[in-house]
């Protein structure tokens, strides 16, 4: 009997143990995250950005932004994150005399999915836009659409929710990696949180 009782108990207590497990596992941490994206290329075909995001974690990469209804996916070290922009019509600004265009617009994007590292993200949040283009001036006249410079920033915000076990390890991988920059320290781990980047 005091056999069975025992048996009973550690069956027990490693069923609360694979409990307590999933559970760890399931749980995720809600924090805001900042997106930002600048592109400055002056071909109208490009759909490349420079990517940078912080907050819950913090990333940095390349982001193809191709727009019209498609899905727009971050490119990081560590895995993708798949989102959706919806934007209204944009508001375009010319101004002939000094041949400068703008444009400047605000809309919402939803977290789609995510790889690697970011798997089982999820997050909604708002977006604004900002394009600048200078054209040349030929014999006193504007020449746009043909531009000497471009600038497209688009920045974006909102809650993201990660596996609790992801976000912790992006998290204390962002601090080594502020530590290391803030003390410009070149330590063995210092350049081991460089190099797994």
């Amino acid at each position: 009997m005091r056999k069975t009782t025992l048996a009973g108990a550690a069956a027990a207590a490693v069923a609360a143990a694979l409990a307590i497990t999933v559970a760890a596992t399931a749980s995720t941490s809600t924090r805001t995250e900042h997106f930002s994206f600048i592109d400055t290329s002056n071909n109208p075909k490009s759909h490349l950005y420079s990517a940078i995001a912080t907050g819950a974690f913090t990333a940095g990469g390349t982001a193809d932004l191709s727009g019209h209804g498609s899905p727009s996916t971050m490119h990081f070290s560590d895995g993708t994150i798949t989102f959706e922009a919806k934007l209204p019509p944009l508001k375009t600004n010319g101004n002939a005399k000094l041949c400068l265009e703008t444009t400047t617009d605000s809309g919402t994007y939803t977290i789609l999915s995510g790889t690697g590292a970011y798997k089982g993200i999820s997050g909604t949040g708002t977006s604004t836009l900002d394009f600048r283009a200078v054209g040349p001036i030929v014999n006193g006249k504007c020449s746009i659409p043909t531009t000497v410079a471009d600038q497209n920033i688009i920045t974006a915000s909102g809650p993201v929710s990660l596996a609790q076990r992801v976000s912790t390890r992006l998290r204390r991988r962002s601090l080594a990696e502020n530590r290391c920059k803030r003390t410009r320290s070149r330590s063995p781990q210092c350049a081991k949180t460089v190099t797994t980047r």
